[in-house]
């Protein structure tokens, strides 16, 4: 065992400076009178000073003064942090190290398992044993899910299916939030932090999620979240702050809270036989606020009074709307007709975007189409297979009014224009081939723009009935009209007509060219 050293330089300084005898030292500072004289004569033969050796270290004094202890074996030193860290990254047990570091080590050099295991633990008693976190209300709300599961029973197979069960603990108050999944899918996952925050009532400052592939891509703090769950964060406003690798401790409070509903909840649902996913949710719900309201120890208050009492008014206002889960699809090139296939069904977009590639995001009754971004088109999900959904804003002038000429179209439109216009066309689509009408429609409509709508809606009330009229005998009428006086209404000219001014008489030969013999 090591003498003290402050006792050695103690000594040291007795003798060099005091005329005490090597009895009475050895008193003072509880060693022997053999050593205490052992160290006089040594300073004799020297010649040693107070001023030589009161700098020494203990380690100089004890080459300097004491004999070589005997029977210890040179060992390599053994850098006990360097174990401890090695131990913590890789999750083996000491003894597996130890066997590894005896084939290691020269014959003779190594420690025991014993000496080791000391060493190791002597170490670990100067280290921190835990931190307390400290969470403010309304900051964070820490998720994971159950290491054990519920289950129900699948009425047509019989057989039982497994449920995952989803935890959210919020910090300030422990107010727990309990979910019944189908499966620790990113839909899943996303759909349950919905009904976690409309249950909150409100949203913290930030998420704390566990390192599982439905949150982080990339695990641990600073990495990456999944894409769903960054695209989740937005529309609440959050801050991701995963937890470490391998340090249960950052999420104590969840972890805490996964125990305590395995107790109170697992247990209870396990003792019954549940036919669905949604019976198993249904079943939960009835039992949180039991759970919440149990008191959190001996004359604590319950998780509903620490969350009603400071907590709740914390949280920000949940959005307008839930979240709702989109699938991203990237890169889709707009075909000639501009439009995106997306899931066996053709989407149009404004017909500038022909030819380059958009995003579409997809939610179960919407697609939003990307370019650059922004948002470019919008249209309600269709299951119609080989399907064609347009929006008329998105496509050519002349396309637009090629799909305005369809019965539904010119109707509306004749309705618009009169009475009397609009009960005409309408029969004129009255057959067996109600395509057949839109020749005879598109006559009317170039009448009402040669004419006007009022002297078409006169003529048409000339006739004795509707069954009487026809498209010949209205032009008639019409022409008849206006040559008694009434005059036609100039028809709308085309971007595209040449009007008089637009020709210029070519210049004859001989003009360009004159004869030189004239």
């Amino acid at each position: 065992m090591a003498r003290p050293m402050h006792k050695q330089l103690e000594t040291l300084r007795l003798l060099l400076q005091t005329k005490l005898s090597a009895r009475e030292i050895a008193s003072s500072v509880g060693l022997s009178k053999t050593t205490v004289g052992r160290y006089r004569d040594l300073l004799a033969y020297k010649r040693l000073s107070w001023d030589d050796v009161k700098g020494w270290s203990p380690a100089q004094i004890d080459t300097n003064f004491n004999k070589a202890r005997r029977g210890n074996k040179v060992r390599d030193p053994l850098n006990v942090a360097a174990l401890h860290a090695e131990l913590a990254a890789t999750g083996l047990t000491l003894q597996v190290w130890h066997e590894d570091y005896l084939r290691a080590m020269r014959p003779g050099t190594a420690y025991s398992y014993s000496s080791v295991h000391r060493k190791l633990h002597a170490y670990r008693k100067t280290l921190p044993t835990f931190m307390h976190m400290e969470h403010r209300p309304g900051e964070k709300v820490l998720v994971d899910f159950s290491g054990l599961q519920a289950s129900y029973i699948d009425v047509a197979t019989r057989k039982r299916v497994p449920v995952t069960v989803f935890v959210g603990v919020l910090g300030g108050s422990s107010y727990t939030f309990v979910d019944a999944i189908a499966s620790q899918s990113v839909p899943d996952v996303m759909a349950a932090h919905a009904r976690m925050f409309a249950f909150f009532g409100g949203v913290p400052h930030m998420v704390v999620p566990d390192n599982a592939k439905s949150f982080m891509t990339k695990p641990g703090p600073g990495g990456t979240p999944q894409r769903d769950y960054e695209d989740l964060a937005r529309h609440y406003g959050l801050t991701i702050a995963a937890t470490r690798v391998y340090h249960p401790k950052d999420k104590a409070k969840v972890e805490a809270g996964v125990k305590f509903v395995q107790q109170h909840v697992l247990r209870r649902l396990n003792t019954l036989t549940l036919y669905s996913l949604d019976e198993v949710r249904d079943r939960i719900v009835a039992l949180l606020p039991q759970i919440n309201a149990r008191p959190m120890g001996n004359r604590e208050p319950s998780r509903t009074d620490r969350f009603n009492s400071f907590e709740r008014r914390t949280l920000r206002p949940l959005p307008a709307l839930p979240y709702e889960y989109a699938e991203v699809k990237t890169g889709l090139k707009v075909d000639g007709g501009y439009h995106i296939l997306v899931g066996h069904h053709r989407y149009s977009v404004p017909h500038a975007l022909t030819g380059q590639r958009v995003d579409v995001r997809l939610t179960a009754d919407c697609v939003e189409v990307f370019h650059e971004q922004k948002l470019v088109a919008k249209h309600a999900r269709s299951g119609v297979i080989g399907g064609l959904t347009t929006m008329p804003a998105h496509q050519l002038p002349a396309h637009r009014a090629q799909a305005d000429r369809n019965p539904e179209a010119l109707k509306a439109w004749a309705i618009t224009q009169g009475a009397m216009i609009g009960r005409f066309v309408h029969r004129l689509f009255e057959q067996d081939r109600p395509y057949m009408g839109l020749r005879p429609a598109d006559q009317v409509k170039t009448f009402v723009s040669r004419y006007g709508a009022a002297a078409v809606e006169r003529a048409l009330k000339d006739f004795p009935s509707l069954d009487a009229a026809n498209v010949t005998a209205l032009k008639r009428k019409l022409s008849i009209q206006a040559k008694e006086g009434a005059t036609p209404r100039q028809p709308t000219r085309s971007k595209n007509a040449l009007g008089p001014g637009s020709f210029t008489p070519a210049k004859r030969r001989s003009d360009e060219h004159p004869d030189p013999f004239d």
